[in-house]
C-alpha cells in the first residue's frame, strides 16, 4: 500500500457480517478493481479496499458517487475531499 507522508484519508466505519463483505467484494470489483487491506483499530479488526494501482482510472457512474456522497452525510464528512478528489481526477 502506497502511503504518502501527512496524508489523511476521511472514512467512516461500518460493522458488518462476513455476508455483507462478500456482497461488497462483488459490488466494488475486488480483486480486480480493488485490494483488500485488514488491520487492527482500537483492537478492532477492520478491512478496507484500495484501488488496485495497475488499475486505469474510471470515472465513478453517477449510481456509485450518489452512494458515495449519501456515505460522507450519514458519516458527517466533509465533502470539500470528495469534491477535491473528483476535480483532480
Amino acid at each position: 500500500m502506497n502511503q504518502k507522508k501527512n496524508s489523511m484519508v476521511p472514512g467512516g466505519l461500518f460493522e458488518i457480517s462476513k455476508s455483507d463483505e462478500k456482497k461488497l467484494d462483488v459490488y466494488e470489483d475486488f480483486p480486480i478493481l480493488y485490494k483488500k487491506y485488514y488491520f487492527l483499530y482500537y483492537g478492532k479488526k477492520v478491512m478496507t479496499y484500495t484501488m488496485v494501482k495497475k488499475s486505469v482510472f474510471r470515472f465513478p457512474t453517477e449510481r456509485y458517487l450518489n452512494v458515495v456522497k449519501r456515505g460522507y452525510k450519514d458519516c458527517k464528512l466533509d465533502q470539500k475531499y470528495l469534491e477535491q478528489a473528483l476535480l483532480s481526477k
